[in-house]
């Protein structure tokens, strides 16, 4: 079979489990969830960013239980949703 075969038959990967982060966000506050969004939207290098470590530390405080690896999977739009926050 050649690449071109190859990859036209490939079926595409569909993660089994949602996006902790769009579980997480779906679940908070407006008020909350805007403010989650807004911090995560930051672009890296910008004043103001929150470390990915930082967010899932303060997540936790608030008894989320949100690893770094998590969010900055979910930061790159590597994550299920896709996102790019």
């Amino acid at each position: 079979m050649s690449l071109a075969e190859s990859l036209s038959a490939a079926v595409p990967y569909r993660p089994s489990r949602p996006c902790g982060m769009r579980v997480l966000l779906e679940g908070l506050g407006k008020r909350d969830r805007d403010a989650l969004n807004a911090a995560l939207a930051i672009g890296k290098g910008a004043p103001g960013r929150l470390s990915s470590q930082q967010l899932s530390d303060i997540l936790k405080s608030e008894g989320h239980k949100v690893s770094m690896k998590v969010i900055e999977v979910h930061r790159k739009g590597a994550c299920s949703c896709g996102s790019r926050g």
